[in-house]
């Protein structure tokens, strides 16, 4: 199984594609008009941090035409992505750190530069591209699945990915003893009224429903099943993109057998 094959949501829509042009000769293939709906899935996918030949593959694109594209689109100032938020994100990371005081945490995403070096007694990062130096290199659900084998408990787990990490949900919850904090990367199917992924996984059927409070109610209730009570300290709604830090508490169960 390859990277693609955990985000297949990401791939362009057949329907968004723009008609090909008669090379004239000069190029190998027949190029395709790039239509306004692929340039905003081109930079959704730029935004959730997959490198140029990793969108190619998800517009159905040579690479070297992705480049170009991209870098065109640069010199029109469209690739500050993280800027608007990076500032806050960061800051109630921070909140958050206070809150609960985690001692030691997993970094699912970590990327190649995890926030929680030198903030925690003890960091575990992953991420899947091999050049990153992280403390684990594998896809997260299969990480996932390995350390509660293990039996491996974290204070807090941040869980950044690009996209959904929807199938880490339920273990994450198990392993984070006192805090939990998600990116929601799916709100970004909203823009382009998207509700396959939302519908299969949280029971959203209208474009009216889909919202960030009603994503975390659900992921209240897998806390629940998990016998974990999720309380949502900060939600963080940004473009496409909504993130939330939850405190955790381990669930009391207080109903008795009836005579």
């Amino acid at each position: 199984m390859t990277l693609f094959d955990i985000h297949k949501e990401f791939f362009l829509p057949l329907e968004y594609m723009g008609d090909e042009n008669k090379n004239g000769g000069l190029t190998k293939n027949n190029p395709r008009k790039w239509t306004d709906k692929e340039i905003d899935w081109a930079l959704m996918l730029k935004k959730r941090g997959f490198n140029n030949k990793q969108i190619a593959k998800y517009l159905y694109r040579q690479p070297l035409s992705v480049s170009i594209k991209m870098k065109r689109l640069s010199k029109k100032d469209s690739m500050s992505y993280n800027e608007p938020h990076r500032e806050d994100k960061y800051l109630h990371n921070e909140l958050f750190l206070s809150e609960i005081n985690p001692k030691i945490v997993l970094d699912l995403f970590a990327g190649p530069n995890s926030y929680y070096e030198g903030k925690v007694e003890e960091l575990y990062t992953n991420d899947v591209e091999p050049t990153f130096n992280t403390y684990y290199n594998e896809k997260a659900e299969k990480l996932v699945c390995k350390l509660y084998y293990k039996g491996c408990t974290y204070y807090l787990i941040d869980v950044d990915p690009f996209g959904s990490a929807y199938q880490c949900f339920d273990l994450c919850i198990r392993m984070a003893t006192k805090g939990i904090i998600i990116t929601l990367g799916e709100m970004g199917h909203k823009r382009f009224k998207r509700l396959d992924f939302v519908r299969r996984c949280y029971g959203i059927n209208d474009l009216n429903d889909f919202t960030s409070s009603n994503i975390v109610s659900e992921i209240i209730k897998i806390g629940e099943r998990n016998k974990k009570k999720l309380i949502p300290i900060f939600v963080k709604d940004y473009r496409n993109i909504s993130r939330v830090y939850f405190k955790i508490e381990e669930m009391k169960i207080t109903e008795q057998w009836e005579g």
